[in-house]
């Protein structure tokens, strides 16, 4: 019997994210997507806050071919706990992981995905983590996703192409009146930092960007304007 050609490590991003999509739920995924720091091979958001919270989970899929050794390509998985909730290996592989990979990556605290064909196997579940919030922050927006500051929830911004075409600039009336969210900029903060030497700006230049959600706009807001007006 011929053996079976190893696919390129790109042409199996596709078969990952839509197993991501089915198998997590995730309610957006991209793929080779990232920060300056490094790329995601597959990204996944998901709702896990019940019915009294907006809270989301970041799964960050690392994916291998199945020919690099199996401790550096967990180490490389491991390395996306500072990015996102829950970090897996999804290797290509015609039989299982042995024990001694399951008690590595066990012990390193990483997930284990089996690839063969066109399918997907969670054979160990990754344990959760708190990663760095300004880069989990940053991930999200690259994902054009916001958090709103009154309710906590994530909502779209904006599209690949028009980052912020969700949201008005700093204009409630604007933000009501067409159903959408609202960034705004926080100069006090940006003052703060750039005082500091933390983040330099002049002083009509802020990068400090905060989001209102479009639900929190419409039930929220606009009934405090009414009030108030």
């Amino acid at each position: 019997m011929a053996k079976m050609k190893t696919p390129s490590e790109k042409s199996l991003y596709p078969i990952v994210e839509k197993w991501m999509k089915k198998h997590f739920l995730c309610f957006k995924t991209a793929i080779n997507t990232g920060l300056k720091y490094s790329r995601v091979d597959v990204l996944g958001i998901r709702d896990v806050g019940g019915d009294l919270s907006g809270e989301v989970e970041t799964i960050v899929i690392e994916v291998k071919r199945g020919t690099e050794p199996f401790a550096t390509a967990s180490g490389q998985a491991l390395g996306y706990k500072v990015y996102g909730n829950r970090v897996y290996l999804a290797d290509y592989r015609q039989r299982s992981f042995s024990q001694e990979e399951i008690s590595i990556a066990s012990h390193l605290g990483i997930g284990l995905i089996k690839i063969w064909g066109n399918s997907c196997t969670e054979v160990l579940s990754s344990p959760y983590y708190s990663p760095i919030t300004k880069l989990n922050l940053m991930l999200l927006e690259k994902m054009r996703l916001g958090i709103c500051q009154f309710c906590g929830s994530v909502f779209e911004t904006g599209s690949e192409t028009t980052p912020y075409s969700k949201v008005a600039h700093e204009s409630l009336s604007s933000a009501i009146r067409n159903n959408k969210g609202m960034v705004f900029w926080n100069r006090e903060v940006a003052h703060r930092k750039n005082k500091l030497g933390i983040r330099v700006s002049n002083r009509y230049e802020t990068y400090e960007r905060r989001f209102i959600c479009p639900d929190c706009m419409c039930y929220l807001v606009s009934q405090i304007s009414k009030i108030s007006g």
